[in-house]
């Protein structure tokens, strides 16, 4: 995890985000289980103790890799205690949700409570702020501090461009890998599609297998791709572009903003927010609000399409000479927002820095590169990006998440992770006018940006969303509150827009206005719960895969998204969006029957309170088998039936 130098979630990218997002031992079988001694001779994983029962504790396995945690991680690392002890009935389990994310999630995890109890686990839901969690609770060096956590991944780019952002996170080395699984098996594979540079089919069928084994193995529970549901005003505009994943006017995107057209009285188009950015500086903020809004401001050298494409920004086109070496030429007639001319030494400028002065936003970028060399300063000039090693990501997600700074305005920043810039001067679309901590941020139209070309933006959108014209002027992100404020300025016309999602109640309160219209967007981005692969109970496949048959993801979707939602049949986190990379795999019939006998035959009981009990005797001996392997279950090992 945290000394990879492929960190490719993108959720936690440098970590989520994924860092968010996008961003990247062995023991044999998966972490090759620890004998789990703590007392007793250890030969079946277990330490005697707990009343004359055999116990388990949660742990790291001794084949973790040590430069991931760099720590003795079963003696630093493990934050928490959940113990199996033969015969006694399953402790509570602790599970995390941030209800603040989205309007569902309370009953999200509510849900996934229910198919706890329903195979006899206790569940203690905790509601934790999503600032909190970022900063606590995501922790690359330790993984989760809790058994469960729900998470809902940001619509950040890479994540609809490379199956990396999510298939990287079952990686031992990388920062995404929060739940702390490891299969080598899985591990090789992931090195081998992530090193396949240049030739995507080959690497799609790579990470075809690996959905098809991660899924099996019931690694986590992927639980639906929710509608993406925002409001905006349609009497005064035209030109929302419906992008996967970010919806018309998040702020993960550009195209709405720069294929929107006035049709009323205004030019300065207005969006209404809950949170604003803690600063101005895009390339050392920690991912949040400043990189999604900055993006306005700042140029990548590619961009992803609504169609979830790669696209040219600064750069216009690539070689890849070998597998290690890409060379790109830059955009020609680029200019910076205060006059002066963008150039090849700005790109190779920003990848220094960011290596000099480890800049977070952009590790996913620039973590891959070894050196950048200009080779030419002819049209717009051509650079030579020599990577530490093949990196397949490189062109999609990693390309994309870059953000290029000017060399005259950062050359004599000596501290650039304390530098918040008075007046952020990049190449994007709209320049900074001023921002106001907690209040608004101001952004003016930047006139000799390319997509205000109508050709180049009609081909980049779309002919279906592309709409002819000047554009806004200007665009405004003003701090209003929580969404029942923002529905509330929605309907008097304070704003244009609501920059967040909203649930299907209230984008039809909000409808209800004349002129405000609800807009639905397909989502590349799963709902998933992150099972912590230390805890014994998370160790055992078989009980991995009967939870697997207890949750109800169709009845989720119909029920409280309103159909507003894919429900996810296997457990893959991989949308089918995502060209052509995805692939279908097996899925777990919703049976609580079913999962509660594959316990009963695992050697598990359950009480008079009909809670789940730990095996006994020789069914305890073979569930100490199975949390030793961790991918194999019952009949994967050939044990017997003990119901």
């Amino acid at each position: 995890m945290a000394g990879c130098p492929s960190d490719q979630n993108g959720d936690g990218t440098a970590g989520d985000g994924d860092g968010d997002g996008s961003d990247g031992g062995d023991g044999s079988d998966g972490g090759d289980g620890g004998d789990g001694s703590d007392g007793g001779d250890g030969s079946d994983g277990s330490d005697g103790g707990g009343g004359g029962g055999n116990s388990i504790e949660t742990q790291f396995w001794e084949e973790w890799p040590v430069e991931t945690k760099g720590v003795d991680v079963n003696d630093e690392a493990v934050q928490f205690e959940y113990t199996a002890v033969e015969g006694e009935a399953l402790p509570e389990l602790t599970v995390h949700f941030a209800q603040a994310e989205t309007p569902w999630m309370r009953e999200h995890a509510l849900m996934i409570q229910q198919s706890f109890n329903d195979v006899g686990v206790p569940v203690n839901l905790v509601n934790v702020q999503p600032s909190t969690r970022y900063g606590e609770f995501w922790r690359a060096d330790i993984g989760h501090p809790v058994p469960a956590v729900m998470n809902l991944h940001g619509p950040d780019p890479q994540r609809g461009l490379d199956p990396n952002p999510f298939l990287m996170r079952a990686h031992p080395q990388t920062g995404g890998n929060y739940y702390n699984y490891k299969n080598d098996e899985i591990t090789e594979l992931l090195d081998e599609q992530a090193q396949t540079i240049g030739d995507q089919q080959a690497r799609a069928e790579i990470c075809h297998e690996i959905q098809q084994k991660l899924s099996e193995d019931a690694y986590v529970i992927a639980s639906n791709f929710p509608d993406v549901i925002n409001v905006a005003n349609t009497a005064n505009w035209e030109g929302y572009v419906p992008t996967p994943g970010n919806g018309t006017t998040r702020d993960s995107f550009i195209w709405t903003q720069v294929n929107l057209q006035p049709t009323g009285d205004s030019t300065t188009w207005v969006k209404g927010i809950t949170s604003g950015m803690q600063g101005t500086n895009l390339p050392w903020s920690s991912g949040g609000q400043e990189e999604k809004r900055l993006l306005n401001v700042y140029d990548g050298l590619y961009d992803a399409s609504p169609q979830l494409e790669i696209v040219p920004g600064l750069a216009t086109g690539h070689d890849v000479v070998d597998d290690t070496t890409v060379e790109m030429d830059l955009r020609e007639g680029v200019t910076w927002h205060d006059g002066e001319p963008f150039s090849p030494e700005d790109v190779k400028f920003s990848v220094e820095k960011y290596k000099q002065h480890t800049a977070p936003q952009q590790g996913p970028f620039y973590t891959p590169i070894d050196s950048v060399e200009v080779l030419s300063e002819n049209g717009g000039g051509r650079v030579r990006f020599n990577l530490k090693q093949p990196d397949a990501s490189f062109l999609t997600q990693r390309a994309v998440r870059s953000a290029i700074i000017p060399k005259h305005r950062w050359d004599d920043v000596d501290s650039p992770g304390q530098y918040n810039p008075d007046n952020p001067v990049g190449t994007g679309p709209f320049k900074f006018e001023s921002w106001s901590q907690g209040e608004e941020l101001r952004l003016t139209k930047h006139e000799n940006h390319w997509l205000w070309d109508d050709d180049i933006r009609r081909d980049l959108i779309g002919e279906e969303y592309f709409v002819a014209g000047d554009g806004i002027d200007g665009m405004v992100h003003a701090n209003v509150g929580n969404v029942s404020t923002l529905i509330g300025a929605m309907q008097s016309g304070d704003i244009d827009a609501i920059g967040t999602t909203v649930s299907n109640q209230q984008a039809d309160r909000a409808a209800n206005s004349s002129g405000v219209e609800k807009q639905i967007s397909e989502n590349y981005v799963p709902t998933d719960v992150h099972l912590n692969h230390i805890v014994p109970l998370f160790r055992d496949k078989t009980f991995r895969v009967a939870l697997s048959h207890a949750v109800d993801k169709q009845g989720f979707v119909d029920n409280t998204l309103g159909g507003r939602g894919t429900a996810i049949e296997g457990q893959n986190l991989i949308t089918p969006l995502l060209n052509p990379y995805y692939t279908e795999v097996e899925p777990y019939e919703y049976d609580v029957d079913q999962a509660r006998t594959l316990l009963q035959q695992a050697g598990y009981t359950f009480n008079g309170d009909d809670m789940l009990v730990w095996p006994q005797g020789d069914a305890w001996e073979a569930f100490a088998e199975r949390v030793e392997n961790g991918h194999a279950s019952r009949t994967d090992l050939d044990q017997p039936d003990f119901s």
